[in-house]
This record gives structure tokens, sequence and C-alpha cells, in this order.
């Protein structure tokens, strides 16, 4: 006769029952992290040297001018205040570059899509007429669909005819910047018709400050650090994120396993385009209340450089987001400070970039410093 478990001894009893442990991380993968984390410090650091040394050139000196850079980002709380307004839409750029990047897809058009969203989101705000407590949500919405919107023709594009999405992203980066100047010249121009640009939006329509006078920190940083952590939830914890992530490293093991890879490109596009939607609608929805015709702040390049120094993580593109943010807020008092064009803030980024994409040359420099070490000691 079969023993039941509570008749036999506690030992054994304790033995046939299943526990559940908390599984560390291997040290094979906090390595791998620390390696990415470093990659990432050091073409920073090199960025910031190879900055100073131009400034050098000029006949600036670098110090005082990163400290006046760091003085105007971080040095007062309205400052501070400033730099987290500012690193709002850049969270979700980055986000919406990092989703794309997980999913095998390059979005070059975040700056259209954020365009787009931020558009349709204000005309929401000026022209529909909703109770307030969804006045706001409806038009978060409509900048969502609308930078997904964009982001569908080159996705479709590219599922149906292979058309390469980093080409066509960028054509729709220019149709969206003209494509607003002519509706807000010509079509939703303000009454006066002095100032090119739209009405401004109903109270109901706009974010609520977080904090109010004299620093006014746009209730938006909520929301971006709500878009961070579900995005993480999503690529982590769901198997569409698993898919997706597994279409990002490899398509053809992914397809050999099952995957359909093109529904998750696809799928990462468009995703990637409701992201900078929004991004555009919090900056416009927390700040302005109403788009300018020129209105291309340049949150597209910025993402690009934000996800690849947070190598796609969404919880490092917050921390990386801070950091360009920083950078954005402080460049006007370098530039009243020392002279320096507050466009130097772009020469970083852009060296951000390249050394970055010099991944393979950083992790070989850094093996081999690590060789030496190993045969000195």
């Amino acid at each position: 006769m079969k023993q039941s478990t509570a008749e036999r001894p506690p030992s054994v009893a304790a033995k046939e029952r299943p526990t559940k442990k908390f599984k560390k991380p291997s040290s094979e993968k906090l390595r791998a992290m620390g390696l990415e984390c470093s990659i990432s410090l050091i073409a920073f650091a090199l960025s910031i040297i190879t900055g100073g040394i131009i400034l050098a050139i000029l006949g600036v000196n670098p110090l005082t001018a990163y400290a006046s850079l760091f003085k105007g980002a971080l040095g007062t709380p309205s400052a501070i205040a400033g730099t987290i307004n500012r690193m709002i839409p850049i969270i979700l750029a980055g986000l919406a570059i990092a989703v794309g990047r997980k999913g095998s897809v390059f979005n070059i058009g975040v700056e259209g899509q954020l365009i787009i969203g931020a558009l349709l989101g204000c005309l929401a705000g000026i022209y529909l007429k909703l109770p307030a407590i969804i006045h706001l949500p409806v038009c978060l919405l409509c900048g969502m669909l609308g930078g997904m919107a964009w982001a569908f023709i080159p996705a479709w594009l590219r599922l149906k005819k292979n058309v390469g999405v980093v080409f066509t992203t960028i054509m729709f980066n220019y149709i969206a910047k003209f494509l607003l100047t002519y509706l807000v010249i010509s079509v939703f121009v303000t009454s006066g018709g002095q100032l090119s640009a739209t009405e401004k939006m109903q109270d109901a329509a706009r974010l609520p400050a977080l904090i109010g006078r004299p620093y006014n920190i746009n209730s938006g940083i909520l929301i971006a650090v709500l878009a961070v952590i579900v995005v993480y939830i999503f690529i982590n914890k769901t198997k569409w994120g698993y898919e997706m992530r597994a279409t990002g490293i490899n398509k053809n093991a992914s397809g050999s396993a099952g995957i359909n890879v093109d529904r998750n490109m696809f799928l990462a596009l468009l995703i990637s385009g409701a992201l900078a939607g929004l991004g555009g609608c919090l900056e416009i929805h927390g700040s302005v209340f109403r788009v300018f015709a020129d209105y291309s702040p340049g949150y597209g390049p910025t993402g690009i450089a934000v996800a690849l120094l947070a190598k796609s993580n969404p919880i490092a593109v917050l921390l990386t987001a801070f950091l360009f943010g920083a950078m954005r807020n402080g460049a006007a008092l370098m530039q009243m400070s020392t002279g320096v064009s507050s466009e130097f803030v772009s020469i970083v980024q852009g060296l951000i970039i390249i050394f970055v994409c010099s991944e393979n040359f950083i992790r070989y420099l850094m093996k081999k410093a690590q060789k030496r070490g190993v045969a000195h000691a």
C-alpha cells in the first residue's frame, strides 16, 4: 500500500515538497550587465573629453563651459525643475527608439511621429468639447493614435513590400514638418492671424502642474515614468515582449523557432510611434498649450542617443534622459556665460552616438587593458 505524505517521516515529506527559491542573477549575467554599463560610461566620458578638446581649440576654457552647463542644469531648484520638464519628451523619444530596437526596427521617424502626435493632441484640446475629467485623457489618446498612424505606413510598407524602415521613416519626418507648417499657417491659424501657431487649448485639456510656481514642474513626468514601467513590464514579463526581444536578437533564429518575425517588427514600430506621439502631447499639454508652425524640437535624434547610451533598457532610458535633459536645460546658461552656442550640446550628443557605435573598439581596449593588468600582476 502506498504510504501517504502525512504518514511519512517529516524529513522525507519535506524533501518531496517543492520549494520556491529566489533565482539570483548568474555571475555571467551580472558580468555582462556590468560590461554594458561600463561601455556606456566610457562612451559618455570620451564624448565629454572630446567636446572639451573642441572647446579648447575654439579658445574656450572647457572647465568653465562645463561648470556653467552644470549650474544651468542642476545649480538651483529652478534649474532642476527645468531639467525635469525638459526630460519628459526625451524619455518618451528614448523609449520609442528602444522599443523599436527591441523588435529589430530602427525607427528614425520619432521626430515626425512626435510632431503629428503633438498636433492631433493639441487640436483635440482646442476643438473637442468634453467634460474636464475625460478631456485630457482623450487628448493624450489622440496624440498616441497620431504617432501610431504616422508610423503605420512605414510599418505597412516594410511588411508588404519589404521597404527599408530607415528610409521611409526619415522621409516621413520631412512630410510631418512641412505638413504641420502648412496646417498651422493656412488652416488652424490663430484668429488674429499675427502668430504662426494654433489657438491655445482649453484649460480642461492642460496637464496640471505637479509643483506650482515658481518652479512649475509638469505633471507629465509621472506619465513618463509610468510609461517606462509599462514598457519594462511589457518587454520583460510578457509573451509578446519575449517574442519581440527574440526578434531583435536574431530574426532568422526566431523565425525558425516559430515566431512571427514580420508581425513583431510591425508591432514594434506601431508601439514606438504611439510612445513618440505621447511624448509630443506631454510637452504641448504641459507647457506651451499650442503648436507653432516651426515646431520641430529635435527630440528624435536625442532619443536615438538616449536609447543607444541606455542599451535600449527602459529603466536606463529614464537615467540617460535625465542626463540629456540636464544638458539641454543648462545649454542656455553656458551660452550666456561663455559665448559657446547652445548647439554645442548637439555636438556632444553626436559624439555619444559615435562612441556608443564604436562599442567593439571599446571592448577591444578594455580586454587589452585587462590582459596588461594580469601580465603585470
